[in-house]
């Protein structure tokens, strides 16, 4: 793999730029050396600001041994015939095209995710899948993999994608000694899920289960469940269920799991307590909950969690 073919359209970001220049432009007695073609019909406003000259138009993507396709500042932003035309062209080649970030909706453009594994950033998550019904969107991964196509989430997801390129293409030790010059870890821990950022609760209208919120989050080192969630309320447990469902968009069970795991992760970040008074002040319990329930909803473990996020 030593050319590297990179579509620049019209709003391509420019981290995303970025990134494809650090890993494979720079340090080239080291890491390459690669030949990168920037390929557009002219040049390239990116997003959120500069510019990119190219250096080859589309044609400089064909004959290449890989093509990046970069994410946009709007992912649902046109693309043009000529280039869904020539993705399609370089991948019956055989030619792998990774995308970046929201680049998967480039891939998704051109048809070539349709049947096919894909992911994004956490938050276009919905939008892909809406856009591309029949793309197998992956929500739990850094980056897939699939019939030579290959998606990565979010920004530095796209560094995880480049770096597993690396590694294919030269072996663990070019790529460690990249990903140490990048300061990154050669492969991500807690691992292949997406962090996604957990929302900050929304008081519902309804003045019932309003106060049944309120009571809980001041709650949530307390051993309390769901019967004592409606035992602050006059309603059935079946009328609260229905009841906190249509004003939360979830159940109560789940929401308040959810909670105590957003306050563990808050702790995490922001202080150096020990894992297990994390788990007894988000009302987890016990170390070994706290590791379970992170694990199974983030994909990660306490520890991991507080070595990638906690402020420094």
């Amino acid at each position: 793999m030593r050319t590297i073919g990179v579509l620049l359209l019209p709003d391509s970001r420019v981290f995303d730029f970025a990134v494809v220049n650090e890993v494979w432009a720079v340090d080239r007695d080291r890491v390459g050396p690669f030949e990168v073609r920037l390929c557009a019909g002219g040049p390239v406003r990116l997003s959120p600001a500069g510019d990119a000259v190219p250096t080859h138009g589309l044609d400089g993507l064909r004959g290449c041994d890989l093509v990046i396709t970069l994410g946009r500042g709007d992912p649902l932003a046109d693309v043009p015939d000529d280039v869904r035309a020539v993705l399609r062209e370089v991948h019956a080649a055989g030619i792998p095209v990774a995308a970046l970030c929201s680049g998967a909706f480039t891939l998704a453009a051109a048809g070539l995710l349709d049947g096919r594994r894909a992911t994004t950033h956490w938050a276009l998550l919905d939008t892909l899948a809406r856009v591309c019904p029949a793309a197998l969107v992956d929500r739990d991964v850094l980056f897939t993999e699939d019939d030579g196509l290959l998606t990565s989430a979010g920004v530095v997801g796209g560094l995880d994608l480049c770096l597993h390129l690396v590694r294919r293409a030269l072996g663990t030790q070019v790529a460690t000694t990249l990903a140490r010059r990048l300061v990154m870890p050669p492969v991500r821990e807690g691992g292949q899920a997406q962090y996604v950022e957990a929302p900050v609760p929304h008081r519902p209208e309804r003045g019932d289960i309003a106060s049944t919120v309120d009571w809980a989050v001041a709650r949530l080192a307390d051993p309390i469940g769901v019967a004592d969630m409606v035992a602050t309320t006059t309603m059935s447990p079946r009328a609260f269920h229905r009841a906190f469902h249509a004003a939360m968009g979830d159940t109560p069970g789940r929401w308040l799991l959810l909670r105590r795991l957003r306050h563990a992760q808050l702790l995490l970040e922001t202080t150096d307590l020990p894992v297990d008074r994390i788990a007894t002040r988000s009302g987890l319990g016990t170390p070994a909950n706290l590791r379970r329930r992170m694990r199974a909803e983030f994909g990660t473990t306490p520890s991991t969690y507080r070595r990638t996020f906690a402020a420094t």
